[in-house]
């Protein structure tokens, strides 16, 4: 799925393959993005529910103020999820205007990952 959020207008929709969320509580649902680039968390509340059906339901975010001016253009990891337990989940473009200035934001990765090393269980002894 593709979103443009430009900064003249946040609140956004978008729909999901989930059918007949009609009775559930937009209160209680999260869409969290997590983006590819930084591995940073970004959970919007849902706002309403605007459509829901036997085969999808459209849900309507807002995302902050700002958002549309900052270089937030890429691949972004999305998770819809209600009271901790994930409804559904996978991949969001996401298309800002203007775009913002350059991705400044450095990669930190963590000591689990810095330093793995890996154990050689088969070696073959070519000649």
């Amino acid at each position: 799925m593709t979103i443009l959020v430009p900064e003249t207008d946040l609140t956004q929709e978008f729909t999901v393959n989930i059918a007949n969320m009609a009775g559930v509580s937009p209160s209680t649902t999260q869409f969290v993005l997590t983006s590819q680039y930084s591995h940073q968390p970004l959970s919007l509340g849902v706002n309403k529910i605007v459509k829901s059906n036997a085969r999808y339901t459209k849900l309507q975010v807002t995302f902050p103020t700002g958002f549309g001016n900052e270089h937030k253009n890429g691949i972004y990891n999305w998770r819809l999820v209600q009271d901790y337990v994930t409804l559904e989940a996978g991949l969001v473009k996401i298309v800002t205007n203007p775009g913002g200035g350059l991705g400044l934001k450095e990669f930190v990765s963590t000591p689990q990952t810095e330093e793995r090393v890996s154990d050689v269980f088969f070696r073959p002894n070519y000649l």
